[in-house]
């Protein structure tokens, strides 16, 4: 069997390394446009029981990955000058660049070729040449674009605008921080990932952003509307938390000002060709999923492709595992969102209100909606891989 995956993020690659693990005799074949190091953002984090999929299906990797990972167990809310600290949760990072570079190694190890640089040929050319082709890239899909009809697609960009930027404090938990303004309120995320090293976003909406005069000097605003945010932005957001950076400086990769972008699909696959993490949905970030979701589409997937090959079959157990679970995230991410669009209905409560109104956003969230995978579906996942490895060294000993 022959697969081509257009796009090696963490979803593609992690796609890759499960299949060629389930099946060694499939020929996979990866593109993506950039170099291997070419990437944005800085931190990846999963919630609790996010790696026990990543554990069960592959422990070599999870043994790299839990190496790395950076780990906290509590939700700190900060807030004019006071911080409460919420603990009973446990959540793991790490830096994007090093997930990358780990699911890369693994895919080599497992003999999957990736062609970086190397911008992939249209779906449809793929699509006559291979037995499934696997769209992982991203949510700005041209994959899905050229077919959209087909999938059903709905996109549109919502709510304040955000800037994802990096800071060499390192945070002892996931942290929300609200800074006061004479322009309004402005909120921030932020959680470490490694040593010195956190992800520190800026959300803010469109009224105060332009009270404030965050344009974004040099900008560009090609490609939905986004601008860069410019030193002169992130010199004045580092002095706006001063008192939560606590001195430490905020950097910057390819960050810019955008707006979320609502991705959702009648169908995720036409053909052959199939629809994985962000071209086939997204979830807001302020839940902090959208990494977990693509890499548990990859899981389902390479098992629907196991147990189906590349039969229609497989693709239509492949959605069926994963809808759900992703219609069930989409709509905490909703709800989440809109709360913090909401922010200054709650600024004004005193801090213990203001804290429980964030931690359960305003008792529509508790932690049962960021729910670990049930003990029995690992232990599933386990028995199928389990499986695929005693297949392998029976076929070695032959």
């Amino acid at each position: 069997m022959r697969i081509a995956i257009i796009g090696a993020g963490p979803g593609g690659l992690y796609t890759a390394a499960l299949v060629k693990r389930l099946r060694p005799g499939c020929e996979i074949d990866v593109w993506e446009a950039n170099a291997p190091d070419e990437t944005f953002g800085f931190g990846v984090v999963f919630s609790e029981g996010a790696l026990g999929g990543i554990e069960a299906a592959d422990p070599r990797l999870f043994a790299r990955l839990a190496a790395e990972c950076a780990q906290w167990s509590r939700i700190d809310v900060h807030h004019r000058g006071r911080t409460m600290r919420n603990g009973g949760y446990r959540f793991s990072a790490i830096g994007r660049r090093v997930l990358l570079s780990m699911l890369r190694t693994r895919c080599e190890e497992l003999g999957v070729t990736i062609r970086y640089g190397t911008r992939a040929p249209e779906a449809a050319l793929l699509a006559g040449a291979y037995d499934l082709v696997v769209a992982a890239d991203g949510v700005n899909s041209s994959t899905r674009e050229a077919h959209r009809e087909k999938f059903g697609t709905e996109r549109g960009e919502r709510g304040s605008r955000y800037l994802w930027l990096g800071t060499d404090r390192t945070f002892t938990a996931l942290t929300f921080a609200v800074a006061d303004t004479e322009f309004g309120s402005m909120h921030a995320h932020a959680y470490p990932y490694a040593p010195g090293l956190s992800t520190f976003i800026v959300e803010v909406d469109d009224h105060v952003r332009e009270a404030a005069g965050f344009t974004g000097q040099g900008s560009d605003t090609r490609g939905g509307g986004r601008a860069d945010g410019g030193p002169a932005d992130v010199d004045r957001i580092a002095g706006i938390f001063a008192d939560v950076l606590e001195g430490h400086r905020l950097r910057t990769n390819r960050s810019r000002w955008g707006r979320f972008s609502d991705v959702r699909n009648r169908c995720w696959s036409h053909g052959n060709i199939v629809l994985l993490g962000d071209s086939a949905h997204t979830t807001h970030f302020s839940i902090g999923s959208g990494t977990r979701l693509a890499m548990e589409d990859g899981l389902a997937l390479a098992l629907a492709v196991d147990r189906h090959g590349a039969a229609p079959e497989a693709l239509t157990a492949y959605e069926a595992e994963r809808r759900p679970d992703v219609e069930s995230m989409q709509r905490t991410a909703r709800i989440s969102q809109e709360w913090f669009e909401e922010l200054d209905q709650y600024t004004d409560l005193g801090m213990e209100a203001f804290n429980a109104h964030l931690i359960t956003r305003s008792g529509r969230l508790t932690q049962d909606d960021l729910p670990p995978r049930p003990p029995d579906q690992v232990e599933l996942i386990r028995d199928r891989f389990a499986e695929a490895d005693r297949r392998l060294r029976g076929t070695a000993a032959r």
